[in-house]
């Protein structure tokens, strides 16, 4: 066969079932109005944009600067330049390592799309700060909302706070200064703590940011106006009704993720167990939690606008799906094709520029822009396909009713 038909005869036809996907889906109209929504209020994509870039420049780039400065010159690996090289075998692992991220991506959807260090120190900061009110408004939400356990999760939050402050002084720019003096057996699982610890409050944000993110594309859906002053603070009463649904997820993350992870930073597994627990969070955790949150996808939109009880919303969820099974499965389905396209497509630029150098540099913090236009569409498509669904629901109830 002409090497040239056989580079281009498989693109070809990946092209035409994806064209074919997309004009003959039965959700193509909320997909449509979701590209509608995002013209609309850019500030979907942007949130998400800018948020990606703090998020990959310093994960990816600040600390593989800061490792080249403390390594010794002969270990570093950090080079500006290398020949383009993508030959099969790197395909292959661009395509396997893109499995993962696509899944968990189609998760965060129902759940939190969104990686919020290093931003979170600063918001962390507002919060305690009480920035626009929105620490008292929170207190305040959460103490009517629970009652007693009220006070309990916001100690919990306002301690996550805390520990985010640290994390950025602790874990990287004290680290290497902290292993100079302090044993390994108390200096893995002290740091390791705070990582967790600033999590709780890294996720809960991100959680309200994408609430308050639904709540901007439901204005759209409705076409009612809005202030958004007004908009902020309503997220955040809203975030404190999806708050239990949050807890069960982090219930969840630490007793298949964090509880193995910290328990091989002990002394008696440390450091033989700890790649074995880490295959074993790649392989079975991470895939069973975004499982779980694929499975449970209409939890936190119907907390969002329905404020209820867990119990109300899980009865809810079922009587959705048993109504919409088909649609549901054929957002999953172009969700999940759409994020699997970009990671891999990502994946192998990132192998094929090298990660360590300057252009692989370049594009891991490129990379968050056109995935956040990416996850901002189906953010909003997903509202609108959910309220389109639930409208017609309820008008079938009162035409049985009636």
């Amino acid at each position: 066969m002409n090497p040239h038909l056989h580079f281009w005869l498989p693109i070809a036809g990946m092209a035409a079932g994806y064209g074919l996907l997309m004009a003959l889906n039965p959700v193509r109209k909320p997909l449509r109005d979701g590209a509608r929504c995002l013209r609309r209020f850019p500030a979907l994509w942007i949130t998400l944009a800018v948020l990606g870039v703090c998020y990959a420049g310093f994960q990816h780039v600040g600390v593989r600067l800061l490792e080249n400065f403390f390594l010794p010159k002969e270990e570093t690996a950090f080079a500006w330049a290398q020949p383009w090289a993508l030959p099969y075998a790197f395909r292959v692992e661009a395509a396997r390592q893109a499995a993962l991220p696509a899944v968990e991506s189609v998760a965060g959807l129902f759940n939190n799309l969104i990686a919020t260090f290093p931003f979170s120190v600063a918001a962390a900061v507002l919060l305690l700060v009480n920035w626009r009110g929105g620490h008292g408004v929170l207190n305040q939400a959460l103490r009517r909302r629970y009652g007693g356990w009220g006070w309990a999760l916001y100690g919990v939050l306002t301690a996550s706070a805390l520990a985010t402050l640290l994390k950025p002084f602790v874990l990287y720019a004290g680290l290497p200064a902290l292993a100079r003096w302090m044993p390994e057996h108390l200096l893995f699982p002290a740091s390791f703590a705070i990582d967790r610890l600033s999590f709780v409050f890294e996720y809960l944000l991100g959680v309200g940011i994408q609430v308050y993110l639904i709540l901007l594309a439901d204005t759209w859906v409705r076409g009612v106006g809005f202030d958004p002053e007004e908009l902020f603070r309503f997220a955040i009463r809203r975030s404190a009704a999806v708050m239990k649904w949050a807890v069960v997820v982090l219930a969840l993350s630490g007793l298949l993720i964090d509880l193995p992870l910290f328990a091989a930073t002990l002394p008696p597994f440390w450091p033989a167990a700890f790649p074995t627990v880490t295959a074993y969070v790649s392989a079975v955790a991470r895939p069973a939690l975004a499982g779980f949150l694929i499975a449970f996808s209409t939890l936190q939109i119907t907390l969002v606008f329905h404020s209820e009880s867990l119990r109300h919303a899980l009865r809810d969820h079922a009587r959705f799906l048993r109504r919409n099974a088909v649609p549901m499965a054929w957002f999953l389905v172009i969700a999940l094709v759409h994020f699997y396209g970009f990671h891999w497509a990502s994946q192998a630029l990132r192998l094929g520029l090298g990660e360590t150098t300057g252009a692989g540099l370049a594009w891991q913090l490129a990379a968050p822009l056109p995935e956040a236009l990416l996850a901002a569409w189906l953010l909003a498509s997903w509202v609108c396909l959910f309220q389109k669904l639930r409208a017609e629901g309820e008008r079938a109830e009162e035409g049985i009713a009636f």
